[in-house]
């Protein structure tokens, strides 16, 4: 397959990165990837491919046969101008087999904008049909197989119909919500280490996983617990983390209860954030990692022109189930009866945003 991305222009670039099945990092692209902006043709292969390829073209193997991207466009700011420029470079993206790079065929785009789709997975018994789908469609590679062995032992084997009686069924039914306590709670208070001494905001991912490309393969070890704790609360990886994005996460107070959704909080965001970009705050549901459901907005980012600040340079941030009278601008809705997390996102970041000398502050519970 080719996938050709444009080069930056007018005001419009894009960053983001080639993923497999397993969501291992192929390569960065784009403005803050292989080809720096300037545009480029990235030919993907399977494993051994030996046949004709595209000249000048950035070219890799894959090691599954399923794969996506996740792009994001680079623009000054979310004005209708600006959006239209995002949206018509992302159209000009192209997608298709390499038999075909003579004469490719159009690219159908489809735009999901201001529609419902449904793309959060629920981690309930059904889980594991789906998991087993997934089984069905990839190769088992050699350092898989003994999670294979694990996988037959609940009824998923490659090959085999997926044929779960009620007792499995009932298994499965009281096992995915445990799973999904056990990597909440490892991903947001055990598995990454504190960004700031003291305080409650932790980094993205633990020491040692940049190395091994976000995959968890040590040289003694694969680590499949903190990987799975991890890929609950993202869906992708860079190749090379904290050159175009850094991320810190917050899912507690400073007391280390949960932060809850019926309730309201302040983050203040000190001034001078360090970024080349800009910064956003987001909320999660803590559950499913995915966007508060039915949310008016998701996000408070440096780009809005409407968010207020201090006569300090600092920003107030409030979440709650209400905006605070006056402060809507400057608020991110929550919703009563679930809990949420943070993501604080350094787009181009700065060496103070990564060695933690600028910081920021915990949330508060407001009263």
């Amino acid at each position: 397959m080719v996938v050709e991305i444009p080069a930056s222009a007018d005001g419009v670039g894009i960053f983001g990165t080639l993923m497999d099945a397993w969501q291992r990092p192929i390569d960065d692209i784009g403005a803050k990837g292989r080809d720096k902006g300037n545009g480029g043709k990235y030919v993907l292969v399977p494993e051994g491919y030996n046949g004709p390829l595209l000249a000048n073209a950035y070219t890799y193997p894959q090691r599954t046969l399923n794969g996506f991207a996740v792009l994001r466009p680079i623009i000054a700011d979310t004005s209708p101008e600006n959006l239209k420029k995002a949206a018509d470079f992302a159209k000009s993206i192209k997608i298709y087999p390499l038999a075909d790079a003579a004469n490719p065929a159009k690219n159908n785009a489809v735009d999901i904008y201001g529609k419902m789709m449904e793309g959060t997975p629920v981690l309930d018994e059904t889980i594991f049909g789906e998991l087993n789908e997934f089984i069905q469609e990839e190769v088992i590679e050699e350092q898989s197989k003994a999670m294979m062995g694990l996988l037959k032992n609940i009824g998923i084997q490659k090959g085999k119909p997926f044929k779960p009686d009620a007792k499995t069924l009932k298994m499965y039914a009281a096992a995915a919500p445990e799973a999904l306590e056990y990597m909440i709670d490892q991903y947001h208070r055990h598995l990454n280490p504190w960004m700031y001494e003291g305080k409650k905001w932790s980094v993205l991912v633990p020491p040692g996983a940049i190395e091994t490309d976000l995959t968890y393969e040590y040289p003694g070890f694969y680590d499949y617990s903190a990987r799975g704790s991890l890929y609950y609360a993202v869906i992708t990886s860079v190749k090379n983390y904290g050159s175009a994005t850094f991320y810190l996460d917050i899912a507690e107070t400073a007391d280390g209860k949960w932060l809850d959704g019926s309730k309201n909080y302040k983050l203040v965001v000190p001034a001078k954030v360090p970024v080349d970009d800009f910064w956003a705050v987001t909320a999660y549901d803590l559950e499913t990692a995915s966007y508060l459901r039915d949310a008016t907005k998701s996000s408070v980012d440096s780009n809005q022109s409407a968010v207020k600040q201090n006569d300090d340079g600092s920003i107030d941030i409030f979440f709650g189930p209400n905006a605070p009278k006056g402060k809507e601008d400057n608020w991110i809705p929550t919703k009563d009866g679930r809990r949420f997390f943070l993501l604080f996102r350094f787009y181009g970041p700065q060496k103070a945003a990564k060695d933690g000398s600028w910081q920021l502050n915990d949330i508060e519970l407001v009263k």
